[in-house]
């Protein structure tokens, strides 16, 4: 069987019945199933509550007599389901009516121009492939006359990497060349960047624990293209949604230049916890060229002032902790403000057939959200007709549903005039 099938879904749809609250005459879950897991909503006669309050009673019973707890049936056929598709997940919505001629289950395809959340199965229409807020789209530069540190010293990290990786193996020149040349705005690496890397490729640096100082970390290779890229803007946007009204805080004593990411925070060590040291090669009007700023993987934008060199990190071992400089995003600004030119509006539903009527949607707009109707959760059915009309408005590929119901033997949804009649008494004793 497949997801196509009527009888795939069917012990679900029956058990989706069987375990709603006591009068309930429509049930409904929508969620994703596949890759070995399942998530998402039920609604029983439009309440969410109903059916939390009903298990917690059931669940209690269950405990005292040792049996099955209310979900059990449900998780069996969703796993089952899950099974069917080891690759990839469905969103689904499954309809258990008032009588089984009543149930129903849309498979829903969404075209590369929706996203989908893990609260909103239909979250956001990119009107605009690959469109990104502004402030993801700003680079820094190096301020002109930005100079190192007094405290820059690249014999003294040669001379750390050889105490305390005295095995330690140099990345080749033509490594280093490679990574300096891949740079933008043909910047140069600074020399203590270039020492650390003559010294040592890769590998762990530990320094002697003492309260309040460095106490080291794992170089990143020149390589490592992961940590490289992770903490770039494009790598840092999750959706409009989450981000249109994220902005790097500006540092208050000037240092850092505020970003949501750039090439130029070159990666020199990771503390093993998805943070990554990184070499500033364009520092604020107030730093210093290869200053060092943490890139912590909590933050959504921004980098944090460390150390004024890496000598001082590694040598002095000093690091500035200030805890003003740790937040990672600025104040929430609205999103699709004028600031935006409207390239984003978060609207229900009902708010987008109202402007789609009217012929108001701006021509600007590069991302429709769409907020979950609180009054209908999750109001699938509402967000797909209101997404399928901002796509047809751009001449995009639309999302598919496909409705499957109790059907025939040859898996086609089944009329009242195609249903066998029923027979009499009398027709099935003589077989007529």
């Amino acid at each position: 069987m497949s997801l196509s099938d009527w009888q795939t879904w069917e012990p679900f749809v029956d058990a989706l019945r069987r375990s709603a609250p006591p009068s309930t005459d429509v049930s409904e879950f929508v969620g994703t199933v596949g890759r070995g897991a399942w998530q998402g909503s039920y609604l029983d006669d439009g309440d969410g509550a109903a059916r939390r309050d009903h298990y917690r009673k059931l669940a209690r019973e269950a405990a005292r007599s040792g049996e099955r707890g209310p979900k059990a049936d449900l998780d069996d056929a969703l796993r089952a389901v899950a099974e069917l598709t080891p690759d990839a997940e469905q969103l689904v919505r499954v309809r258990a009516g008032a009588q089984p001629a009543d149930d129903v289950v849309e498979l829903v395809a969404l075209p590369p121009a929706v996203v989908s959340g893990p609260a909103a199965p239909v979250l956001e229409v990119v009107l605009e492939p690959g469109a990104l807020p502004a402030q993801y789209l700003e680079r820094i530069e190096p301020v002109p006359g930005a100079t190192p540190a007094p405290s820059a010293d690249a014999d003294a990290v040669t001379r750390v990497i050889a105490d305390r990786m005295p095995d330690a193996v140099g990345a080749a020149p033509e490594a280093i060349a490679a990574a300096e040349s891949a740079l933008p705005h043909g910047i140069g690496l600074p020399q203590e960047v270039r020492a650390l890397y003559a010294a040592t490729g890769s590998g762990s640096l530990k320094l002697p624990p003492e309260e309040g100082l460095f106490g080291g970390f794992e170089i990143v290779p020149l390589s490592d293209s992961l940590l490289r890229t992770a903490f770039l803007p494009v790598a840092r946007f999750h959706t409009w949604t989450t981000d249109a009204a994220t902005f790097a805080r500006e540092d208050p004593a000037g240092r850092v230049q505020a970003a949501i990411g750039s090439p130029l925070w070159f990666p020199v060590g990771t503390d093993g916890a998805g943070n990554v040291y990184a070499a500033d090669l364009a520092p604020g009007v107030n730093g210093h060229v290869g200053q060092v700023v943490l890139l912590d993987h909590e933050m959504r934008a921004g980098a944090v002032y460390r150390a004024e060199s890496l000598a001082a990190l590694l040598a002095g071992r000093r690091m500035d902790l200030d805890k003003a400089d740790q937040t990672g995003h600025g104040p929430d600004q609205p999103a699709g403000g004028s600031g935006q030119h409207e390239e984003f509006l978060n609207l229900d539903p009902g708010e987008w057939a109202d402007r789609l009527d009217a012929g108001t949607v701006p021509d600007t707009l590069k991302v429709a959200g769409l907020v979950p109707d609180r009054a209908r959760p999750p109001a699938l059915t509402d967000a797909i007709s209101a997404a399928n009309r901002l796509l047809e408005l751009r001449g995009l590929a639309p999302i598919d549903v496909t409705r499957l119901a109790r059907s025939d033997r040859t898996g086609a949804p089944v009329s009242p005039e195609r249903r066998p009649a029923r027979k009499s008494l009398l027709d099935r004793l003589f077989d007529r």
